[in-house]
């Protein structure tokens, strides 16, 4: 969004996860949708203009879900002609039930003039109506937008520590880049191990030269060093790799002078 509104059109932030607005799936028919994207995975060319009549079935019964994807393949034109405007029908259904989708998805549209004019103002207003409902992809763009063409620090943590909260790994990594350039080294390598505990290959390596060069003040740990090198192997082997235990498996050590990065006080302390 290279044109922004104001900052005094800021909306108040609160973090929602996106769970807490999404409607309950009746279970026949969401039964039946898993067996439509079964079929979809298949990726048979003479079943594609089938399976869009299937969800839009779906979608009219009120499945969000196959709304949603009848939505995007009408967007990659699956199944028939590309259709931006058919796509904007379905994203706005979803909006109008407050489902965090149908409102990142109208942003992105909104942004590009796809299936609708062009609108910065509406853009920015459906991107932060996604987020205040719960999209962690929204908050991870907003937390970008603030960081840098807003220079809005606290904004701009604040949406991606609620993005991670929902488990989204980018926002751990942009989370370990801010505090590398606020010099905060231990909350740095903080969100740097957890970014590489969700798959960030970046991240592991980061951490790997950390210890193995002794970067930012550490002491070189040859063992630590060891070990990071062997996960980085498996992710560059496996890119769907996470390693959930890795802050347990591989405990990080005191910064030398700014301590241990303590995440439920947001503060560094020094060993006793």
């Amino acid at each position: 969004m290279s044109q922004l509104p104001p900052p005094e059109n800021q909306p108040e932030f609160t973090c929602v996860k996106e769970v807490d607005n999404l409607p309950p799936l009746e279970p026949e028919l969401e039964t039946r949708y898993q067996e439509i994207r079964s079929q979809e995975k298949q990726n048979k060319e003479s079943d594609w203009e089938n399976l869009n009549n299937q969800y839009q079935y779906l979608a009219e019964q009120g499945h969000w879900k196959a709304a949603s994807r009848l939505a995007y393949r009408h967007i990659k034109g699956i199944g028939g002609p590309r259709s931006y405007s058919k796509a904007f029908k379905w994203y706005q259904h979803l909006a109008d039930q407050n489902i965090p989708q149908g409102y990142y998805n109208l942003a992105a549209m909104a942004e590009k003039g796809l299936g609708v004019d062009q609108d910065k103002e509406k853009a920015w207003a459906y991107l932060h109506r996604a987020a205040q409902t719960g999209s962690p992809h929204a908050q991870y763009r907003l937390g970008e937008i603030y960081l840098y063409p807003r220079n809005d620090d606290r904004m701009g943590e604040l949406y991606h520590r609620c993005a991670l909260s929902q488990g989204h790994a980018k926002s751990a990594r942009a989370l370990g880049v801010l505090a590398d350039v606020q010099r905060n080294y231990p909350k740095m390598l903080y969100f740097t191990q957890v970014a590489a505990s969700m798959g960030i290959e970046g991240s592991m390596l980061k951490v790997l030269q950390v210890f193995r060069d002794g970067d930012y003040g550490y002491i070189k740990d040859e063992k630590l060093a060891h070990k990071y090198d062997h996960f980085l192997t498996m992710l560059e082997n496996d890119e769907s790799l996470a390693f959930p235990d890795l802050a347990k498996q591989c405990p990080l050590p005191s910064h030398p002078t700014m301590g241990l990065y303590n995440p439920e006080t947001d503060q560094n302390e020094m060993p006793e």
